[in-house]
């Protein structure tokens, strides 16, 4: 696998990591903030997990926009533009 796949690959999957991020810190504010509230408890954290959330949900689709447009752009290349990449 040369270095260029290798960086397009990662490229084109790396949106995930956002993705996953977002959902572990809304399931973590779930966990951590709503359900003391349901048992009646109090919550001393201080952590923001509704904004650390979002901020990784805007980063993964800003991300996933970039990955459909570039493939987008390469695949719609006519075959005389388009480098093969070994």
């Amino acid at each position: 696998m040369t270095i260029r796949r290798f960086f397009t690959a990662c490229f084109s999957t790396g949106w995930l990591l956002p993705f996953w991020l977002s959902g572990q810190m809304l399931f973590g504010y779930l966990y951590a903030e709503i359900s003391p509230h349901i048992h009646g408890e109090n919550t001393v954290n201080g952590f923001p997990y509704e904004w650390y959330s979002q901020q990784s949900f805007t980063v993964g689709c800003i991300w996933l926009a970039a990955v459909v447009f570039y493939w987008a752009l390469r695949l719609t290349k006519p075959k005389s533009e388009v480098t093969h990449v070994p």
